[in-house]
């Protein structure tokens, strides 16, 4: 089921499978980044999906500011959701890639398995294999 859809971000929830699944599009304003990445987060605790999966090929580079607020707030609360797993397609452009390992590399570990993939269908059926 589609929960959020714009030109920039499509939000859907699988569930059958109990899965949470963000495609990045394309280019957005800060406050559309921002208030996107909320929307994300407010599903997800309505939802409690096991396994989550960020499609991030076609995110462009984070401005500075939002790349702070990114590891600040976004990734805190992005921590504390009541995940087992968690997927990542990491973007194509160099810049953003480096920002959204940036993003996830603190000396904090993630309280659930965290794992990168080139292509969804590969991620989504790590998520979704037996543990």
């Amino acid at each position: 089921m589609v929960y959020f859809q714009t030109d920039y971000l499509l939000v859907e929830y699988h569930a059958a499978n109990n899965v949470l699944l963000s495609q990045w599009y394309g280019k957005c304003s800060s406050l559309q980044y921002r208030q996107a990445l909320i929307q994300v987060i407010r599903l997800a605790k309505q939802l409690a999906p096991s396994y989550a999966i960020t499609d991030s090929r076609l995110l462009s580079p984070l401005q500075p500011d939002d790349l702070a607020w990114t590891k600040d707030v976004y990734a805190q609360a992005f921590r504390k959701l009541p995940l087992k797993r968690s997927a990542s397609l990491c973007p194509f452009d160099p810049t953003a890639d480096q920002q959204v390992h940036q993003i996830f590399s603190t000396k904090k570990r993630l309280p659930f398995e965290m794992k990168e993939f080139e292509d969804l269908t590969s991620a989504y059926d790590w998520l979704v294999s037996k543990e």
